[in-house]
C-alpha cells in the first residue's frame, strides 16, 4: 500500500464514498466493536483504579414508636427519650459496635491499681451546640445533679461515687469500693453546666432546653411539631458543622413518632419514613417496599421467672427443673420470631464473657415426665393435671398450676400461650394474664406479687449480672425477679465486681452459671435479634452487637446515603 496515499487528506475525504455496501457494513460492526472495547476497558481500569466512598449529603427519616418525656439525658424515662438524646449529647465513653466501648468526650481514662480512683482526661476541641467550650465543669455538675435527689433523676449508678474536678479538661472520679464495670457508666450523655446551672434542680424539668436541647452532638436540635393534643409528631436535627469527630455524612435526621408499631410499618410502606429499628420479625411480611435489612445482637435476654415465696408449686425445685425440660425453645423461635433469635439457657448469652456452654436444658418431654412421676406428682383424677400433698400437716392435694403474668406486647403474649401448650403436655396448667406496661409496673414488678413473669433483662456483653441476681436486689428498686437467693452466688457475683482481671472474672461468671442452672430460679427463652429495616442505600457500618437501643447511633455521624468513586491514592 501507498502509505502517502494512506495518510492524504483526499484519501479519507473519500474514504467512505469508495466503499462498497458491504464494506461499510463491515467498517461500521469493526467500529462498533472497537468502541464497546475501548468503553469497558476504561471502566474496568476505572473500577480496578477507584474505590466508592461516602458522600456527603441526602435527608434521613426514622420512625419511632412512642413519645419522649424529656431530652435532657439526666431526665430521660423511655427509650425515645434515650435515642434523642444520643442523637444531641455525648457520655465520656460509647458504643464500639461490638459490644465493646471506645472513648468518646474522653481523650484517655486511667485507673488505681485499687480501682478505687479514675482520671479522665477530656478532649479540648469540644464544643456545645452554642459555641460555648465543653470542660470537666459540665461532667461535674452532671454527675452532682443526677445525685441530687431535688432532680428527680431515675438514674441509681452514681450512689458511692465522688466526682471532682481536677483541672480544666481532667475529672477525678474516687469510689467507695472497687467496682471493675465501673467504665460502662461513664457513657452517661454530659449536658450543659452554663445552661442548667442558674436552673434549680427541682425545677430542672420544667426548662424549655429538655425540649429544645443543647449538646455537643453530631445534630444540633431544629424544630419539633406537636399537635393541639400534645402529641409530639416529630423532632427534626441538622447536622453539627463543628462535630469533634466530623461532620455528619447526613445533612439531617427527622424522627417522626408514631402510636403503633403498624403504624410505623404503614409510614415505612408509604415511604414517609426511611429507617424503621426494633421492627416485630413477624411484621416483616406487612412490608411491601424494597428494603435493606440489618439483625443485630442486643444484649438482652427474656424468660420466665418464678416466684417461690407466692406459689408453693414452684417453690418445688423438680417442677422447675420439669419445666425447663418440657420448653421447646426453637419452636418458639421459629413461631414467634421466624428463627430470627438466639436460643437461651441462662444469665449469660452464649457470645458474652465468661458464658459456660455445658449448661443447656435439652428439650425432653420424657425427662420432664419422668422427674415429675418419680417426686410423686399424678393425675389422680384424669383430667390431664397433675396432682402432688405439698403438705405433710394437710391431706389437700395441690394441682400443679400457676398464673402467668404477662406484659401486653404481642410477642411475649404469643410466647405465653406456646408455652401454656408446652407445658399442658405434662401435667401443667397455665392460666395467663396480660397486663398493661403502666399496671405491670406498680401491681406485679415493684410488690413482687406473682406466681410468674415473662420479662426481659437488658444486660452488657461484659456482663455484670448483679442487679439481677443477688439476694440484696430482691426487692424494688432491685431487678431479681426471680427473688433469688443463693449464698454462693451472691459471694461470686460480689467477687465479680472486684476483679479486674478478665480471666478470673470469667471464671466467676462462669460459677455462678452453675449455681442458676442448679437452682433452676427462671425458664430462659430466648435473645431475639434487633432488626433495622431501611433505604437500600443507607449504609449503618458495622453494627454487629449492642448494649442498649440507643447505643446504636454510636457512629450515626458516618452513616450515609449518598457515595462517590475515588481513586485509590487518594
Amino acid at each position: 500500500m501507498d502509505i502517502k496515499k494512506f495518510i492524504s487528506r483526499s484519501y479519507w475525504r473519500n474514504f467512505w464514498s469508495v466503499l462498497t455496501p458491504k464494506e461499510k457494513k463491515i467498517f461500521q460492526i469493526a467500529a462498533i466493536f472497537i468502541i464497546i472495547c475501548s468503553v469497558f476497558l476504561a471502566a474496568r481500569w476505572y473500577l480496578a483504579n477507584t474505590v466508592k466512598v461516602a458522600k456527603q449529603g441526602g435527608d434521613l427519616r426514622e420512625g419511632l414508636v412512642g413519645q419522649p418525656t424529656s431530652l435532657n439525658p439526666i431526665l430521660a424515662q423511655n427509650d425515645v427519650d434515650k435515642d434523642l438524646s444520643s442523637l444531641v449529647f455525648n457520655g465520656l465513653v460509647k458504643s464500639d459496635g461490638n459490644g465493646g466501648i471506645v472513648n468518646d468526650l474522653a481523650e484517655s481514662i486511667e485507673k488505681s491499681d485499687d480501682g478505687k480512683k479514675w482520671i479522665v482526661h477530656l478532649r479540648q476541641d469540644v464544643l456545645w451546640h452554642d459555641g460555648e467550650r465543653f470542660s470537666a465543669d459540665d461532667v461535674v455538675f452532671t454527675i452532682k445533679a443526677i445525685k441530687d435527689p431535688e432532680s428527680r433523676s431515675s438514674s441509681t449508678a452514681w450512689q458511692g461515687v465522688e466526682v471532682q474536678k481536677f483541672n480544666e479538661y481532667t475529672v477525678v472520679f474516687e469510689l467507695k469500693n472497687p467496682y471493675s464495670f465501673f467504665e460502662e457508666n461513664l457513657k452517661q450523655k454530659i449536658i450543659p453546666e452554663h445552661i442548667f446551672s442558674a436552673i434549680p434542680l427541682a425545677n430542672l424539668y420544667l426548662s424549655d432546653y429538655n425540649f429544645q436541647p443543647i449538646g455537643t452532638g453530631p445534630f444540633v436540635f431544629d424544630k419539633f411539631e406537636k399537635s393541639k393534643n400534645g402529641f409530639i409528631n416529630y423532632y427534626k436535627f441538622t447536622a453539627n458543622e463543628k462535630y469533634f469527630q466530623g461532620r455528619s455524612y447526613i445533612n439531617s435526621y427527622t424522627v417522626k413518632l408514631y402510636q403503633s408499631e403498624p403504624e410505623a410499618v404503614k409510614a415505612f410502606n408509604s415511604r414517609q419514613i426511611d429507617l424503621y429499628a426494633g421492627v416485630n420479625s413477624n411484621n416483616l411480611e406487612n412490608i411491601d417496599r424494597h428494603y435493606g435489612e440489618k439483625d443485630v445482637s442486643l444484649a438482652r435476654y427474656y424468660a420466665v421467672f418464678f416466684n417461690q415465696s407466692i406459689s408453693k408449686v414452684l417453690a418445688d425445685k423438680n417442677v422447675r427443673y420439669a419445666l425447663n425440660y418440657a420448653t421447646n425453645r426453637q419452636e418458639l423461635i421459629e413461631r414467634v420470631f421466624d428463627g430470627k433469635s438466639k436460643e437461651v439457657n441462662g444469665p449469660i448469652l452464649s457470645d458474652m464473657n465468661g458464658y459456660e456452654s455445658g449448661l443447656n436444658w435439652e428439650f425432653s418431654l420424657e425427662k420432664a415426665n419422668d422427674i415429675l412421676s418419680k417426686n410423686g406428682w399424678k393425675d389422680s383424677d384424669g383430667d390431664g393435671i397433675l396432682e402432688k400433698k405439698l403438705s405433710k400437716d394437710l391431706d389437700v392435694l395441690s394441682l400443679l398450676s400457676f398464673r402467668l403474668i404477662v406484659p401486653e406486647s404481642a410477642g411475649l403474649i404469643e410466647t405465653a400461650s406456646i408455652l401454656k401448650d408446652q407445658w399442658a403436655k405434662i401435667g401443667c396448667r397455665v392460666e395467663i394474664q396480660i397486663v398493661s406496661a403502666k399496671e405491670l409496673q406498680s401491681n406485679y414488678l415493684e410488690p413482687r406479687v406473682y406466681d410468674a413473669l415473662i420479662f426481659g433483662n437488658m444486660l452488657n456483653y461484659n456482663p455484670d449480672p448483679f442487679s439481677f441476681w443477688h439476694s440484696s436486689q430482691k426487692l424494688s428498686p432491685g431487678f431479681n425477679l426471680a427473688l433469688y437467693e443463693n449464698s454462693g452466688a451472691d459471694k461470686v457475683l460480689e467477687s465479680l465486681r472486684q476483679t479486674f482481671d478478665v480471666e478470673e472474672q470469667a471464671n466467676d461468671l462462669k460459677k455462678f452459671q452453675s449455681f442458676v442452672y442448679s437452682d433452676a430460679p427462671a425458664v430462659f427463652l430466648f435473645n431475639p435479634y434487633y432488626i433495622m429495616v431501611s433505604l437500600t442505600n443507607l449504609d449503618l457500618n458495622n453494627m454487629a452487637k449492642l448494649n442498649s437501643l440507643s447505643d446504636r447511633y454510636y457512629d450515626v455521624n458516618h452513616w450515609f446515603l449518598k457515595t462517590k468513586r475515588v481513586f485509590k491514592s487518594e
